[in-house]
């Protein structure tokens, strides 16, 4: 299978049309079919929102791309590449998965990833460093709906950082991404923009604060 054919099944399967695609994108019904007809490959940020929309399995339709791009066969079932590994010279900081977990502005974190990015100079060597993009308008305009971040989990938090808030339950990893107004012994006090308000958190219901190191507007 190409990623091409892989597009058109996904998309089939969840009743969409080409169009329809297309307007998820802001591209044009032809560019969805340059993508299925396998004129074209879509980059590494239209791939991953492919994932996420269509449930693509990450690591096929990476491996998919990256064959397709490079003329090499694509081999059945599995990628055919290192599985969205880290090779050197290629991206390697993981963008996580996230959805949005209800009206109060948590997100959904699933660490597994849906594409890869380059690192900054600021990002070399950091261990365990991850990405996401930001769903809600909760921040803006400091962070918009649709921006990408970048996470440091190693940074000591002071106030003044823009953080992600991380809360470990039985359904997985719920996150905020808020401003850090002042940390205490059982509260964190935040900050957002939109509505502009100042709040608390529970230290022990969100037991930790990542910072944020970079925010790529528009996930790029």
């Amino acid at each position: 299978m190409t990623l091409g054919e892989a597009i058109r099944a996904a998309r089939k399967a969840k009743g969409l049309t080409q169009q329809q695609l297309g307007d998820a994108f802001e591209i044009s019904k032809s560019a969805v079919n340059m993508w299925e007809s396998g004129k074209n490959v879509p980059d590494l940020r239209k791939l991953g929102r492919l994932i996420q929309i269509l449930d693509l399995d990450p690591a096929v339709a990476t491996g998919l791309a990256e064959a397709q791009a490079s003329g090499e066969p694509a081999i059945a079932g599995r990628s055919p590449i290192m599985p969205l590994g880290a090779p050197i010279g290629r991206p390697d900081l993981p963008v996580w998965a996230s959805a949005q977990a209800g009206d109060d502005g948590a997100l959904v974190l699933t660490p597994d990833p849906i594409d890869y990015i380059r690192r900054s100079d600021r990002m070399t060597g950091v261990r365990d460093a991850y990405a996401f993009y930001v769903i809600g308008a909760s921040m803006s305009p400091a962070i918009e709906h649709g921006d990408q971040v970048v996470v440091n989990p190693h940074l000591p938090v002071r106030p003044g950082n823009d953080c992600v808030f991380i809360q470990q339950g039985p359904e997985g990893m719920l996150a905020l991404v808020k401003r850090l107004v002042r940390p205490g012994a059982d509260q964190w006090k935040v900050r957002q923009f939109n509505p502009n308000r100042e709040f608390e958190l529970s230290r022990k219901k969100w037991g930790k604060a990542h910072v944020i190191t970079e925010i790529r507007r528009g996930g790029v």
